[in-house]
């Protein structure tokens, strides 16, 4: 399936996952965050994530437009997996070490290693 039908697909569900993965690029260390929440499309064609919690706090990714970096596949374990690969080098101020690159996941399911 294409990403646009995926992400049509992930909208339409009550709730899905987001992961943010940071990787250093001197190190190899990485780590990911979660987030519960509703994908949603705005009337420009951007797609945006809001967070779903239950005191009120709120986390929110305006993630754009699907370009090419944008991928997606389906598995048993993770359901629908949109991925948007984010290749750039940012700066750390008063840091040598430079972030490297990241990804940001769309899921249906939280990975099993956090639900076991």
């Amino acid at each position: 399936m294409a990403v646009q039908d995926d992400l049509r697909r992930l909208s339409q569900l009550d709730s899905i996952y987001l992961g943010h993965t940071l990787y250093s690029n001197v190190s190899g260390f990485g780590f990911t965050t979660w987030h519960k929440g509703r994908l949603q499309q705005a009337n420009d064609g951007n797609w945006t994530f809001r967070s779903i919690s239950s005191d009120g706090t709120v986390v929110g990714f305006q993630l754009g437009p699907p370009t090419a970096n944008w991928t997606s596949w389906e598995t048993p374990t993770a359901g629908i997996t949109v991925q948007i690969q984010i290749n750039q080098n940012v700066p750390v101020p008063n840091n040598p070490i430079m972030l490297g690159i990241g990804s940001v996941f769309l899921q249906q399911q939280l990975p099993q290693e956090l639900t076991n």
